[in-house]
């Protein structure tokens, strides 16, 4: 296996995934969601409502001489060639050249790496700042240095900067020091200190949280576990989610070394830790699915280690398992190119299953907020008002922030704590309404224009666009 798993098919196959991201990246409309997070670059603070604040930082680095889509996603471009590198060198020093390959290639390949990981979302951060923590974490074992201690913590801490769910981390670490009968290091100094080296950089956020009335945290809590009601079926969603962002074969190889590894009592050191940052983190969230459905994308910096757990599982086995690594491979690839070339060119025939499920087709997002924004434009309004905060920020994005935007709608966000122009409610205002599931019937709406968003030849999402001359957020058109 060493003539396909070597330093030049990684490279090639790495280099390729940053290509084909560069290409997504520059040729899709942002995402609303990634909208809203530019937006959060054009108002730096220590920490917002719905996140840690590290996502705008990013935006706000990449973006210094241009807001362009492509500039927005840079982060994710740069990440991943980072990830690149810092998998090669970690897998290459606990297993060999022909596992770094492998995993590098994996990691690579997973769809949520080749092509979902273009969104730049606070997983973009949390996936770096995790992996350095996990990477360091890994040196201190092999080196005993007390440097690697405060590496430790400081990325740890940048991780929670990047995303609450990073404080897994701590409940991961536990696992391994109980399980690879490291628990002296309870008694030394450096493992509390490595912790107060994270806290002082996560401290930002809690003096933030402290100033506002713990809203962030609060809404992250209730956020992951709001449903008072059981849901088992969430569970088995959760893990075809996974099976779609790691790939089937991945995914169930992956599970394949672990339960090998507890059936085998193969309790080395180095799959005590592999397995202790990795599979603990989806299993958190497959428990918290009884409660909400979590997001897919969640778990994903456990891919890191996860990589390494499957290419070293799979290499190290017979040849039918080294065949199930290609094909495993090969199938991501095809699935991640395919998935990608939707995104852009909608070239799967969603429509010819279902015109609903065509409508529902998560892809659309990337679709129509720029004319969206060019008929507000061409109206000369100040301010525009909608319903959710992502579709106001796409407006912002594509206003180029020329139009100020206020959202009305019932679910907090960070708009509620960006101040209200004092002249909403005598200048000239646009009202958005925004169905992206074409059921409302927007000619009941008096004077009101509405543009439609075209994918597969019909009408996928529609805009009704009215004007007033004032708007009070508490009620209504003046």
């Amino acid at each position: 296996m060493e003539k396909i798993f070597n330093k030049k098919t990684a490279l090639f196959v790495s280099g390729f995934a940053v290509l084909f991201k560069v290409f997504l990246s520059a040729s899709l409309e942002l995402h609303p969601d990634e909208a809203y997070y530019w937006l959060w670059a054009q108002n730096l603070a220590l920490g917002y409502y719905d996140h840690a604040p590290m996502a705008a930082y990013f935006i706000k680095l990449t973006t210094l001489f241009s807001d362009s889509e492509f500039f927005v996603r840079f982060s994710c471009v740069i990440v991943t060639v980072i990830l690149s590198f810092l998998l090669w060198n970690f897998a290459k020093k606990l297993f060999n050249e022909t596992v770094a390959s492998a995993s590098v290639i994996i990691l690579n390949t997973l769809p949520i790496m080749f092509t979902a990981s273009i969104i730049m979302t606070p997983d973009t951060p949390v996936f770096l700042f995790w992996s350095f923590a996990v990477y360091f974490l890994w040196r201190l074992c092999q080196t005993g240095f007390v440097k690697y201690w405060y590496l430790t913590g400081i990325f740890f801490g940048l991780a929670l900067l990047s995303k609450y769910t990073a404080v897994l981390f701590a409940g991961c670490l536990l696992l391994y020091i109980v399980f690879d009968k490291k628990t002296q290091w309870f008694k030394n100094k450096h493992f509390y200190l490595m912790f107060a080296a994270a806290f002082a950089v996560f401290l930002p956020v809690i003096i933030w949280n402290y100033q506002n009335g713990w809203i962030s945290f609060t809404y992250q809590l209730g956020h992951g576990l709001s449903s008072s009601r059981f849901h088992f079926n969430y569970i088995f969603e959760y893990l075809g989610g996974q099976c779609l962002i790691a790939g089937p074969f991945v995914f169930f190889a992956g599970f394949c070394a672990f339960f090998s590894f507890i059936k085998k009592r193969d309790f080395d050191s180095k799959n005590i830790f592999l397995f202790s940052f990795s599979v603990p983190v989806i299993l958190f969230f497959a428990c918290t699915a009884v409660k909400r459905l979590p997001g897919a994308n969640w778990p994903s910096f456990a891919y890191f280690t996860f990589s390494v757990v499957t290419a070293a599982f799979l290499l190290c086995g017979s040849a039918a398992k080294k065949k199930i690594l290609i094909i495993s491979i090969a199938f991501n690839v095809f699935v991640s190119v395919l998935l990608g070339l939707h995104v852009k060119y909608a070239i799967l025939p969603v429509d010819k299953f279902s015109k609903n499920a065509a409508i529902a087709d998560a892809t659309n997002w990337f679709a129509g907020w720029k004319k969206l924004a060019d008929n507000l434009l061409q109206r000369d309004v100040k301010y525009a008002v909608t319903d959710r905060h992502q579709w106001g920020a796409a407006i912002s994005y594509y206003s180029k922030n020329k139009i100020k935007v206020f959202i009305r709608g019932l679910r907090k966000n960070q708009f509620a704590y960006w101040p209200v122009a004092q002249d909403l409610q005598t200048s000239k205002t646009a009202l958005v309404k925004i169905d992206n599931e074409m059921t409302a019937d927007f000619t009941k709406i008096d004077g009101a224009e509405i543009i439609y968003v075209e994918r597969y030849g019909f009408p996928v999402r529609q805009y009704a666009v009215s004007e007033t001359q004032g708007y009070d957020l508490k009620g209504s058109a003046k």
